[in-house]
């Protein structure tokens, strides 16, 4: 994505890669591919690989700037002495830990998480991400919420630090009044039924076992609700046992994963849009893409959510199946409050998260 904007705004960009990126050819950059996976990542022949990569680049023009993602780029530091480096962050190992324990809910993922994962990471963070952040010119990072943390925990300075929010395409994610009742009618929906729709991987910190069980709840009080669950991972099964009798009975609905292409007529054909997340995000795609669909967003208190929603729909308490349940309800019984909520998000994504904005802080950020 980052790609993109800088051939939007006029730069010529080389990308040198371990395997070759889909559509590769038409996105108008020239392409290096290495002699190495990314699973080979930090390995010794990845180092190598990576060197001889850019060997070649070099002989054909140096480069102005050298954008890491995250520290794919460590190993370079003598090859581009001179060179200013900017590392685009939007996951990194403390995100990583955070959601990684989220995810614990057994004693054995805990003896896990404790004796596999905590060294792993730690090992990695210190010994190569940290250190090669703070030698980087400028870190940019997806949210205030991330950047926040970077700051804090890996003491890097402030004026290092700047923010890029992460952006969708709004003109295709676009609200479409006229056509809401025909998506629907694609889900075997009427037009009257409220929809609730959440869209991630199905894993713990997702949170969508707190929505199945507010979803429960509001069902036995509003019968034309539906609950639709778009995404696949290993907590499946358990939510499917988790949603019970209403998965049996259609109310709420596992729709596998969805390819991006066909994800906006599912915004469309939803009335609310839910974040329930147990993990703070950095800015998630899912919940601008919503924004941007003209959706109302009920959210999670968390992370990212906080600066991402703003005051286009309600936040609730992390975790909270009873505040999530009052929230669900207050939409479903409301749309006038829905429509305006959904007037917000529209215009906020169109602010805060288009391409166009994402565009003019990146050239401001390279001046």
């Amino acid at each position: 994505m980052v790609i993109r904007l800088l051939i939007k705004n006029g730069c010529r960009v080389t990308v040198i890669a371990p395997e070759q990126p889909r559509g590769a050819a038409e996105t108008g950059y020239d392409l290096v591919l290495m002699r190495a996976g990314i699973r080979d990542f930090l390995a010794p022949h990845w180092f190598e690989a990576l060197r001889t990569a850019f060997s070649g680049v070099l002989e054909k023009s140096r480069p102005d700037r050298i954008f890491s993602e995250s520290y794919y780029a460590l190993g370079l530091e003598k090859a581009a002495a001179g060179i200013p480096v900017t590392a685009f962050v939007h996951n990194f190992h403390l995100v990583h830990f955070q959601k990684l324990f989220s995810e614990v809910d057994s004693p054995r993922a805990l003896a896990y998480f404790s004796l596999i994962t905590i060294p792993r990471l730690f090992s990695h963070m210190f010994r190569y991400e940290i250190p090669f952040l703070h030698r980087s010119e400028k870190v940019i990072s997806v949210s205030q919420h991330n950047a926040g943390l970077l700051k804090r925990y890996y003491r890097l300075p402030q004026e290092k630090v700047a923010v890029l929010h992460n952006w969708v395409e709004t003109d295709i994610f676009s609200p479409c009044p006229a056509a809401k009742a025909a998506a629907k009618l694609e889900l075997g929906l009427n037009a009257e039924t409220t929809v609730f729709l959440a869209v991630g991987s199905l894993w713990r910190p997702k949170g969508f076992h707190i929505a199945i069980e507010a979803f429960k709840r509001l069902a036995q009080r509003r019968q034309e609700t539906v609950l639709l669950l778009a995404g696949a991972g290993p907590y499946e099964a358990r939510l499917k046992r988790a949603a019970g009798e209403s998965l049996l009975s259609g109310r709420i609905r596992f729709l596998g994963e969805v390819q991006r292409t066909k994800l906006p007529p599912l915004y469309n054909a939803a009335d609310i849009f839910l974040m329930p997340s147990i993990h703070p995000e950095g800015l998630a795609y899912t919940l601008i893409e919503a924004m941007s669909s003209g959706l109302p967003i009920i959210a999670t208190a968390l992370g990212g959510n906080i600066e991402t929603a703003g005051d286009t729909g309600l936040l609730v308490p992390c975790g909270d199946v009873r505040a999530m349940e009052t929230a669900m309800l207050e939409l479903a019984a409301n749309r006038i409050l829905r429509e305006r909520l959904a007037g917000c998000a529209r215009a906020r994504a169109l602010e805060l998260f288009s391409e166009n904005t994402a565009r003019e802080k990146i050239r401001t950020l390279l001046q």
